[in-house]
């Protein structure tokens, strides 16, 4: 049996003597492995990194605009996204033999999402770079290998969907002249105050290229506040005075309706 005589086949004789001409040929035509992609940078600000909640407060519209020397390329593509502030959350199941409980140490409270095609990559990708919601939700180190986990990290997410705290199209991504971006993203009336990031990922080709945050601050003023840390810290009270109130008001609406 003949072998390609070409240096590279030669230096490999010695070390494969026992390996078939096919099988040194497949090593002499294996590709490289892929190399990583550079990092690139990415300049990103917020239109308003402060949002003050009022009374008549309905939502609010997070303006970003991110660039990168990449951005002009038509194979790179931009996500954004609006994440926190992370808390302990806990989720229930019914089941015919009682209730489950499941716990996640630390999970956003709001996960609003938004990408250009061209920034389609791998949930493995997309965790790394901070944005998988799935991944958000961290349980407690004795769960991370509970074969249930993607199970309650679904639940949980749909959960969050429903009270329309994660959403997944509520931001919309602009490309303008010379590749610069304007994401705009949706930020939900019930979303609790705390600090938020903002973050801009540029991907081309499934891999990230480069990522950078920006911090948003929602903050509560006036009565709003009062009630809003009333309703969450002290549910018994908040709902005791909601009664008393539509009690006195229905009485005093009917007092009024009798003279």
């Amino acid at each position: 049996m003949r072998l390609d005589e070409s240096p590279f086949v030669r230096l490999l004789i010695p070390a494969f003597a026992g390996l078939s001409t096919a099988s040194l040929l497949a090593a002499h035509a294996a590709p490289a492995p892929k190399a990583a992609p550079k990092p690139v940078a990415i300049a990103a600000g917020l239109a308003e990194d402060t949002v003050e909640v009022k009374v008549n407060y309905s939502g609010a519209r997070i303006v970003l605009f991110a660039d990168s020397p990449e951005a002009n390329k038509p194979d790179t593509g931009f996500a954004v996204a609006l994440i926190g502030p992370s808390e302990p959350q806990k989720i229930t199941r019914n089941t015919p033999g009682g209730a489950q409980h499941f716990r996640f140490v630390s999970a956003p409270s709001v996960f609003a999402i938004g990408a250009e095609p061209e920034a389609s990559a791998s949930p493995e990708v997309m965790a790394e770079a901070g944005l998988n919601v799935s991944a958000a939700a961290l349980p407690a180190s004795n769960y991370l290998n509970s074969p249930d986990l993607q199970t309650w990290r679904t639940a949980f997410v749909q959960l969050m969907v429903d009270r329309h705290l994660y959403s997944f199209d509520d931001a919309a991504i602009e490309r303008l002249d010379g590749g610069l971006r304007r994401a705009k993203i949706d930020l939900p009336p019930n979303a609790p105050p705390g600090i938020y990031q903002v973050k801009a990922v540029v991907f081309r080709d499934g891999q990230k290229l480069g990522e950078t945050t920006r911090q948003l601050t929602l903050v509560r003023g006036g009565a709003d506040a009062t009630l809003f840390d009333l309703s969450r810290k002290h549910g018994f009270v908040y709902g005791f005075l909601a009664i008393l109130t539509a009690l006195v008001v229905g009485g005093i609406a009917s007092w009024i309706g009798r003279k």
